[in-house]
């Protein structure tokens, strides 16, 4: 008799095409939902690059001084890439890219092309200026970095099975950590941070503050809720259908409300683009 391992693929079934085809699919909704995050950051980039001049608060010649041998080559020609008005050109590059992710239709290679654009603009824009990025200017960029080097496996499902595990062990690592730093906090734990943050201008919203301030043990639970629901959300990678695509969704309403409360519109857009690769994840542990 022959061994499944001499019959041609056609004749073994769809086993390899359909694992083949559901990493595409994950890859696919990582990227645009991660380009969406990455095309709204451009805009607001383009609108303030003022703040990039030499005048600004993300002045150059200042900021430079933080690195040794920037004067000097081959650093030298980085260096004029960052100064002003040619450091507009990052965010520019970085909406374009983001744009043919999001709203085309581009082929692997050109794919592998869009994605290092946006991890190498990112990396310049962290480059540029010390401060002023959060923690999704970072998952956007492991996400952004790990679907680049994906495209260099067509044809290693193993290698491309090891990316998608890779963000969305990630994802969890950074909602894991954000949880027990929380959990570590007296002011996170008594729920007074939650009223602190929501009273600055930055982050604050008055009607939610004073509601708040209404009611303190609103806050109280409110705190421990997401303590609790960021320490476990690694147990998305687990937990049985139903609960996995729970956990999910509760994570995709706290962005949604810190998008809406604290403005942090990035955060649901970096986040979520990992939440393809967890639900793959998820599902492999429970075929």
């Amino acid at each position: 008799m022959l061994s499944a391992k001499h019959l041609p693929d056609a004749v073994r079934g769809q086993g390899g095409g359909g694992e083949a085809a559901a990493v595409d699919r994950v890859f696919t909704r990582v990227e645009r939902i991660g380009a969406a995050g990455a095309l709204i950051g451009a805009l607001e980039q383009i609108a303030r690059t003022s703040t990039l001049d030499d005048d600004g608060v993300f002045s150059w010649p200042v900021n430079q001084t933080r690195f040794r041998g920037m004067g000097r080559p081959p650093l030298r020609h980085l260096s004029k890439l960052l100064d002003y008005p040619q450091v507009a050109v990052i965010p520019q590059a970085r909406l374009v890219a983001a744009a043919r992710l999001l709203f085309g239709r581009p082929g692997r290679r050109e794919r592998a092309v869009l994605l290092c654009v946006l991890t190498g603009t990112a990396a310049g824009m962290q480059l540029r200026q010390h401060y002023g990025h959060d923690g999704s200017d970072n998952i956007s960029f492991v996400t952004f970095l790990v679907a680049a080097v994906e495209k260099a496996f067509p044809d290693d499902h193993r290698a491309r099975e090891a990316c998608v595990r890779f963000i969305a062990f990630h994802a969890c690592v950074a909602y894991l950590t954000s949880g027990a730093v929380k959990l570590a906090s007296p002011v996170w734990r008594d729920g007074s941070a939650m009223t602190g943050v929501f009273r600055t201008r930055t982050y604050g919203d008055r009607t939610l503050y004073r509601l708040l301030r209404l009611h303190p043990a609103v806050p109280r639970v409110a705190a421990w809720a997401v303590i609790l629901g960021e320490l476990t959300f690694p147990l998305v990678l687990v937990a049985p259908g139903p609960v996995a695509r729970g956990i999910l969704g509760a994570g995709g309403l706290f962005h949604l409300a810190n998008g809406r409360f604290m403005g942090l519109n990035r955060f649901v857009w970096a986040f979520t683009a990992t939440y393809p690769a967890v639900a793959h994840v998820s599902r492999s542990a429970h075929p």
